[in-house]
């Protein structure tokens, strides 16, 4: 008896996946926050220092238009001199609290991406995958049982007679 075994021979292409990413992006924008509390660009500093600058010299200007309408008013009574010479001796101080920042720092997130390309499908029916069947073989050789009839030795009778 002879026999080989069946066997299924598979093939399978390999499989072509296009992935690409893209990383989440986090950023932090402390600059206005850190300009509060005094940490500015120079081109921030120069600017903001010119307002102010301009803003003293108004008010200078208007303290002087306000002092110059008070000595024109002298007479109508009140002592004019002695009070802007007060004034300008003990000036009143406006009184600041503590530093808290109120603007905090900006966010701006973006999402990281996952992007998948399957590659282009030119055969619907393929699906890349082949499988053989090769059924096995068994060969048999029967003999069947064999019986030999014979006579091994004839029947045979020998009688002697001794006198």
């Amino acid at each position: 008896m002879k026999n080989r075994a069946a066997r299924l021979e598979m093939h399978q292409e390999q499989a072509a996946l296009e992935i690409e990413t893209r990383r989440p992006v986090l950023e932090i924008d402390q600059y206005r926050s850190m300009a509060q509390m005094g940490y500015k660009k120079t081109a921030d500093v120069t600017l903001e220092l010119a307002q102010r600058g301009r803003q003293a010299a108004m008010e200078y200007i208007a303290a002087k238009s306000d002092e110059g309408n008070r000595l024109k008013a002298i007479e109508k009574g009140g002592n004019a001199i002695r009070e802007i010479a007060m004034n300008k001796a003990w000036p009143q101080k406006q009184r600041q609290g503590g530093f808290t920042p109120i603007v905090g720092p900006d966010f701006h997130a973006t999402p990281g991406e996952v992007i998948i390309t399957p590659p282009p499908v030119e055969n619907p029916t393929h699906i890349g995958y082949e499988a053989e069947y090769i059924p096995g073989e068994l060969n048999i050789q029967f003999n069947p049982a064999r019986v030999d009839i014979y006579m091994r030795q004839y029947p045979e009778i020998n009688i002697d007679v001794i006198i």
